[in-house]
């Protein structure tokens, strides 16, 4: 009997010498390697030992998946940019946690805004003061 082989997508980005990544299809699993095949193998174990605990699989939406699926799966690289992964990694959080980086965000867009406001309200107070002179 041939065994039918799954295919998977494993996102990849280099980090500080290292390849981190993840199965695009089990988006909360991370895993790093030394380069890519080690990757490869991490991600393999990592993700076939999740889909060990029946429970959590079917509650995550894996339950159609098996260990050997991952262990035996052909895998499709994909090279992300820093956006992203950074995206990719977002996604791994945990609900409770992505609400707090996302709140970090939004600070820091309302920060940014507040900069910006704080600048043009500088810009007119000089072009104010010098009689309406641009400076060159």
């Amino acid at each position: 009997m041939e065994l039918i082989k799954k295919q998977f997508t494993l996102d990849y980005w280099p980090e500080s010498g290292w390849f981190e990544g993840r199965l695009r299809e089990i988006p909360e699993v991370l895993s790093q390697g030394q380069n890519r095949d080690e990757l490869e193998e991490h991600i393999r174990e990592d993700c076939a030992d999740l889909l060990l605990d029946q429970e959590y699989a079917q509650a995550h939406g894996y339950g159609h998946l098996d260990p050997a699926d991952i262990r035996n799966a052909d895998f499709n690289y994909v090279k992300l940019d820093r956006y992203q992964a950074a995206c990719a990694q977002l996604q791994a959080l945990s609900g409770d946690r992505a609400e707090k980086v996302y709140a970090y965000i939004e600070d820091l867009v309302d920060l940014e805004a507040l900069e910006r406001r704080a600048d043009a309200e500088d810009a007119t107070r000089r072009n104010e003061e010098h009689g309406g002179e641009e400076e060159w």
